[in-house]
């Protein structure tokens, strides 16, 4: 808690955060570096599982988590209208939504 009391954040409130707050409280420069982290965490997510469940490096899960960020010029504009739909979620289920969509699980 010393750190609520140092920078003002209370962990309660992080937790409730929306991906309509998301939208309307972050800066764009910050909200393209948000997506990103959450983006590269999924990534290596996947491949701890993914290789983890078979034993060996399995790196196609994390590659296309990757991928689908890093070759659509477009996502952020995807990924803010994915937001601005489903407001009233959490951002990474929104983000996680879309990943299992594009790659499965």
């Amino acid at each position: 808690m010393v750190v609520s009391a140092v920078l003002g954040v209370q962990p309660s409130y992080a937790a409730s955060l929306t991906a309509g707050d998301i939208l309307k409280e972050m800066p764009a420069n910050e909200f393209v570096v948000y997506v990103a982290g959450m983006v590269e965490g999924f990534a290596y997510a996947r491949f701890r599982k993914d290789s983890i469940e078979a034993g060996r490096t399995v790196e196609t899960g994390m590659r296309c988590i990757r991928d689908f960020y890093l070759t659509n010029p477009k996502i952020i504009l995807m990924i803010e209208d994915a937001f601005r739909l489903h407001a009233q979620h959490a951002p990474s289920v929104v983000l996680a939504a879309m990943l299992k969509k594009e790659c499965g699980e």
